[in-house]
């Protein structure tokens, strides 16, 4: 069984160094096909490869190394071959191409079927679409439609699919792009129109061709030309041309390399006509010709011919042989005379080949002498002045003819055009006056000519006046109501005259009425009033001319009403008993006047009394009593107009007995503040009674006054502590003065005004931008149910005006020392308390909610883990919210309340990320959200696994690799999720192209591509997580992808991105240099705890490798006691076989580790704890930070692999032998041993 063993072991080694081999030469062709061309064979590049390690070893072992390759490259390429080459062909062969054209590139290599081929393009020796896949075909390349920048040089490279073997590059083909030329017609002659008979010819050009490399195409309204007719020259000529070669002609040319058309010309339109006619027009046409008129005769040649291409011959016919007269288009006789008369025609001859038109019909013109014309009048002399005078030109009776009219001389002489207007042959002047009297002419004017007739004899018009009247008014202004007037109207020439009489601006005569009456020559108005009070004219009229007189003069008739009597009462009543009254009439109105008093108890006037006394317009009454009450009035008259005046108005006397007390009351029932004002109100009963003069007391009746006041108010202005005292009041009137009793005590109290102050409502004060927060206003010493507030911001009132006594008010950032204050306004008495002193507010920013988690984010389940959420700067009033973001739209809440949340136990469904954010206040307001933070939960037996392929944790940038999910017995659903520094949770990231489900390739990562990545399911499930980065470097530690078990080997290796001249390289651990290597490569065939640590690569030209930690989890006990029973049952039967293999390996597994493999079998547990010690502090306690892109240094830029529990399974290793002298040489490929654990 062992020799068995030893066989398997020998071919799969060979067969995995092959496989290697030809996965390096793999990554090395896809990474030189990115960036440059291909040109040869990988096959032997592979094994120049192996040549060139070989040179370093000895000659036995190289031999052996290249048969072990050669045979591995045999078994996978099946042959040696040599490369094919590629072939460009094109469809349609046609290099040179116009924009727009559409060409199909097609790579074929020669003698193979092209299904079994993929193919990659070049353009000017760059290459097309260099990220296209190649599990996609390229045989064909189509381009079009072409622009000017597809001209280049094409080329494509085969790539056998099977084997991956590359044909050698074909030759260049090369695109030309030049615009499609548009051909160019031309005609000759250029005419527009062309007569029967004529010789036509067309010209085509393209425009920078030559004209031998074109055949052309000839087309009329579309249709092609009969090749007989046109044949493919570029010269198309028509001779004896008719209509039917009208049209539209276009030329079109096709190039004879490559029967290429180029784009048709533009359409050149020919017109075939007739020979045109000629025709004669007279202007003005149709119209009698006088003499001395202008007359033209245009020659027009019909069909639409050009004025310009002619000239043109005149004839008169009955002189001899038809003379010539004129060679111009029109022939103008101006002015015409009666020997112009006679028939005229015309031709025209075209000035280019000298053709006639044909000759004109005769067109006759008769040319009259100019007529006279003669004035007549209606109605005849004398024409008084007003009359309407109708002139009448008289002439024999012609239609077309204006007549023009002539005032004091045919010269200068000028109508009245107001009063005139002319109509026909006719001129009315209406309502003549003494203006118009003159002389007046006419003269005819034919319409639309400058003709004239001779002008008329002269007639004379006489204008007289009209008789004058004038009116007279008795008695003269001003009339008084009630009078008599009488007017009269005169008019001194002619007689039988009927008057009539006007009033304002009415034109309808004043008629009859009980009022008015008409008398011969006058008008009687009876009983003026002022209804009368106008304008008056009047106006004579007979049947015989003259027919009127003129309009008299204006008279006003004034009416003025008789002069008011106003009666005043002084003191008004009331009256109380013992008061002196006075009444006084006045009329305003004229002078010399008496007056008379009347009461309504007796019908006779007041006589004069002891008591009733009357002094010129006032009566006296002393020592009132109840017995004067009455209704009084008056009247007043004289010895002239107006002999009386209208009587007064009635006044009433009203008397009472009983002296009156007033009623003294203040407009503040309460205590009043100092500062605030005081109204106090004195009412006398009845309170009618007006005229009172107020006298107002302060502590005593007996005092002076304080103050005297025409109105029944005092008012205290800004009061003091030292106005509190009782006030009182009386009142008086007349002369000598009637005072009341005194009034009732006022007291007036005074209080301090009281002092608002505002108070924040919440318990914190740190607010910020976007808070809500209110404030309250207080009234010391006060209930509130009286008071009203107003707020004041930064010194003005608040906009809108806020009369609550909370204030709300929402912050925003920037707003820094915002002063807020308030006053104080009592509803009752509209009284203020003093300003609050101001309230400072500073908002701050909106605050971000920070996350602290422990130290160690990376978990085992069973573990507990507490997360803290608080607010930089601000403790009071949070409530906080904690969230685990499933995805980048998902976020579900997972706790509320407390600042701190606990996972315990944790389990992978427990990986995520997480973050917090508070609220406080009502409304709530909210921090920020907190910045992601991870916590990454290892489980034992996660349902899936992250595979990555190549399986390391550190890749160079640009360097291709993929990610899939391997689930054990788990349905499909599976999707691959990462996270990075940037905050980033996606699923396949941006940039990768999915080609499975679970799976995600990239061909060019970044370093923006690290970070961590894990597999999720659609129901939740997790796999454990793992961390890939990618770096722009030199040189990376090539470590496992995922943790390792105790007892599994570990084998680190140093990566460059291309290979060094010298290999040799120093691996540190936990910053310490450990044994150097020749090839950079360090396995450990047992790891255990000691090993667990933060690694890097270093080397002398290409530098450092960035950090990785390496964990190393102990083994799982039942997985490795189900193997063993396993095992037994299996091998039941070669037990003692068994017993003495297992004996054998563990005494080689003594062997190497008491020796101290690779320097490391002597660490006790001194040197642990040394390491432990040497270690930073994140990671004596567990903390595996991880990775944020491109860092060098530090606990914060470690590296951190997964650990991922397997099964175990034998695994072959690789050791190298020990020497004699028990000292281990440097290692190297050629000195190794094969050994079973």
């Amino acid at each position: 069984m062992l020799s068995h063993l030893s066989l398997f072991l020998s071919f799969s080694l060979s067969f995995s160094f092959s496989l290697s081999l030809s996965l390096s030469l793999s990554l090395s062709l896809s990474h030189t096909h990115t960036h440059t061309h291909i040109h040869t064979n990988p096959f032997r590049e592979g094994v120049r490869e192996l040549q060139g390690v070989g040179r370093s070893q000895n000659s036995m072992a190289l031999t052996a190394l290249y048969l072990l390759t050669l045979f591995s490259s045999v078994l996978k390429y099946g042959h040696m071959e040599v490369r094919q080459k590629a072939v460009v062909v094109l469809k349609p062969n046609w290099t040179k191409l116009f924009r727009g054209d559409t060409v199909s590139l097609r790579c074929t290599v020669p003698g193979e079927p092209s299904t079994d081929w993929e193919y990659i393009w070049y353009k000017n020796e760059e290459e097309l679409n260099p990220y296209k896949l190649w599990s996609e075909s390229n045989e064909y390349k189509n381009v079009g439609p072409v622009e000017d920048t597809d001209s280049a040089e094409y080329a494509c490279l085969g790539m056998r699919k099977v084997d991956s073997v590359f044909s050698e590059i074909s030759d260049a083909v090369v695109l030309t792009v030049s615009e499609r030329p548009k051909a160019v017609i031309l005609q000759r002659p250029d005419w527009l129109q062309i007569f029967s008979g004529e010789t036509v010819t067309f010209r085509c050009d393209i425009p920078g061709e030559l004209l031998t490399e074109w055949r052309y195409r000839w087309r009329k309204d579309g249709q092609k030309v009969k090749s007989d007719a046109a044949g493919e020259t570029n010269i198309y000529r028509i001779t004896a041309a008719d209509q039917s070669h009208s049209g539209k002609y276009t030329c079109t040319g096709l190039r004879k390399s490559d029967f290429k058309f180029s784009l048709a010309s533009d359409s050149v339109t020919l017109t075939v006509r007739e020979r045109p006619r000629a025709v004669a027009i007279l202007s003005p046409k149709d119209m009698e010709i006088f003499s001395g008129e202008a007359v033209l005769l245009r020659c027009h040649i019909e069909d639409g011919e050009a004025e310009e291409e002619w000239r043109y011959t005149w004839y008169k016919r009955g002189y001899v042989g038809h003379s010539q007269i004129g060679e111009e288009r029109e022939l103008s006789l101006s002015p015409a005379s009666e020997g112009d008369s006679g028939d005229y025609t015309c031709r025209g001859t075209r000035k280019t080949d000298s053709q006639h038109s044909q000759t004109s019909p005769a067109v006759r013109l008769a040319v009259s002498a100019l007529p006279k014309v003669s004035v007549s009048v209606k109605p005849g002399s004398p024409i008084f002045i007003g009359e309407t005078v109708v002139l009448e030109c008289g002439a024999a009776s012609r239609s077309d003819w204006s007549y023009t009219w002539f005032k004091g001389s045919p010269q200068t002489g000028a109508l009245p055009a107001d009063r005139s207007s002319k109509r026909g042959d006719s001129l009315t002047i209406s309502g003549a006056t003494e203006t118009d009297e003159d002389e007046y002419w006419c003269q005819g004017e034919r319409v639309n000519s400058n003709t004239s007739s001779l002008m008329s004899d002269p007639v004379y018009l006489t204008v007289s006046d009209l008789p004058t009247s004038s009116l007279t008014a008795e008695p003269q202004n001003p009339v008084f109501s009630g009078e008599v007037v009488t007017l009269t109207c005169a008019i001194e020439s002619h007689n039988d005259w009927e008057y009539r009489w006007y009033k304002g601006s009415s034109q309808s005569p004043v008629a009859q009425s009980d009022r008015y009456s008409r008398d011969g020559n006058s008008l009687v108005i009876r009983g003026a009033a002022e209804s009368d009070q106008d304008h008056y004219w009047c106006q004579g009229e007979k049947d015989t001319r003259p027919t009127s007189s003129h309009i008299s003069t204006y008279v006003y008739l004034s009416v003025t009403a008789l002069p008011s009597a106003t009666l005043t009462l002084q003191p008004p009543s009331p009256i109380f008993s013992g008061e002196i009254v006075t009444f006084t009439c006045a009329i305003q109105y004229l002078r010399d006047w008496t007056y008379k008093w009347y009461r309504r108890s007796s019908k006779d006037t007041v006589s004069q009394s002891a008591r009733y006394s009357r002094t010129g317009n006032t009566l006296t009454i002393r020592g009132a009593a109840v017995s004067d009450e009455d209704q009084y009035w008056c009247q007043g008259e004289r010895d002239t107009r107006p002999m009386v005046s209208q009587i007064s108005h009635n006044v009433t006397l009203s008397v009472l007995e009983f002296k009156p007390k007033p009623r003294l009351t203040s407009n503040r029932s309460e205590q009043v503040y100092t500062g605030s004002s005081v109204t106090l109100t004195c009412e006398v009963d009845p309170s009618g009674a007006t005229g009172w003069t107020f006298y107002w007391y302060r502590d005593s009746q007996n005092s002076d006054p304080v103050a005297l006041t025409d109105t029944n108010a005092y008012t205290i202005n800004f009061v003091k502590m030292s106005d509190e005292a009782p006030y009182f009041c009386n009142a008086g009137r007349g002369s000598p003065i009637y005072f009341t009793h005194y009034s009732n005590a006022s007291w007036i109290k005074v209080t301090e005004r009281p002092k608002a102050f505002v108070t924040l409502l919440s318990n914190w004060t740190r607010i910020f931008s976007g808070e809500t927060i209110s404030l309250q206003c207080d009234i010391q010493g006060t209930t509130d149910a009286d008071w009203d507030y107003i707020w004041y911001k930064n010194g003005y009132l608040n906009n809108p005006v806020n009369h609550e006594k909370e204030y709300r008010v929402t912050l925003v950032y920037g707003h820094r020392g915002d002063e807020y204050a308030c006053i104080g306004r009592r509803r009752s008495e509209l009284t203020y308390s003093e300003m609050s002193e101001p309230y400072s507010v500073s908002v701050f920013e909106r605050p971000l909610a920070e996350l602290s988690v422990p130290a160690q984010i990376w978990m085992h389940e069973g573990d507990s883990v507490t997360l803290r959420c608080e607010v930089t700067g601000s403790t009071e009033g949070w409530r906080f919210h904690w969230y685990r973001v499933d995805s980048a739209v998902k976020q579900t809440l997972v706790y509320s309340n407390g600042d701190s949340y606990t996972l315990v136990p944790v389990a992978v469904r427990h990986t995520g990320l997480y973050m917090c954010r508070a609220e406080r206040g009502e409304p709530p307001y909210y921090t920020k959200n907190s910045k992601l933070q991870p916590v990454w939960v290892m489980g034992l037996s996660p349902p899936a696994s992250v595979i990555v392929r190549p399986n390391r944790t550190q890749h160079f940038i640009y360097k291709s690799l993929s990610m899939s999910c391997e689930t054990q017995g788990i349905p499909a659903g599976w999707r691959l999720r990462w996270f990075t520094d940037r905050g980033e949770l996606t699923e396949c990231p941006a940039g990768w192209r999915s080609v499975v489900g679970s799976t995600c390739t990239i061909v060019h990562p970044h370093t923006s591509d690290s970070g961590v990545y894990w597999c999720q399911s659609e129901a939740g499930l997790r796999s454990n997580p793992i961390n890939v980065t990618f770096h722009d470097t030199e040189v990376i530690l090539e470590s496992p992808a995922h943790p390792v078990t105790e007892g599994d080997p570990l084998t680190l290796q140093c990566r460059y991105r291309k290979t060094p001249a010298k290999a040799e390289a120093d691996i540190y651990k936990d910053g310490a240099p450990l044994q150097p290597t020749i090839t950079g490569e360090l396995t450990i065939l047992a790891a255990s705890k000691a090993h667990e640590g933060r690694y890097r690569c270093r080397h002398a030209d290409r530098g450092e490798s960035p950090d990785s930690w390496v964990t190393v989890r102990p083994r799982d006990t039942p997985t490795h006691t189900h193997l063993v029973v396993w095992l037994v049952v299996g091998l039941f039967v070669s037990l003692a076989l068994v017993i003495l293999l297992a004996t054998l390996l563990y005494r080689y597994r003594g062997l190497f580790l008491q020796v101290g493999l690779f320097g490391w079998g002597r660490h006790s547990t001194n040197q642990q704890t040394r390491d432990d010690q040497n270690r930073p502090e994140g990671e004596k306690s567990g903390f595996v930070p991880w990775h944020r892109g491109g860092a060098r240094s530090g606990p914060s830029d470690v590296v951190y692999t997964d650990i991922e529990l397997k099964e175990m399974r034998r695994k072959w290793y690789k050791v190298k032998e020990r020497p004699p002298g028990g000292q281990l040489p440097p290692p190297t490929h050629g000195h190794k041993v094969s050994m079973l654990i």
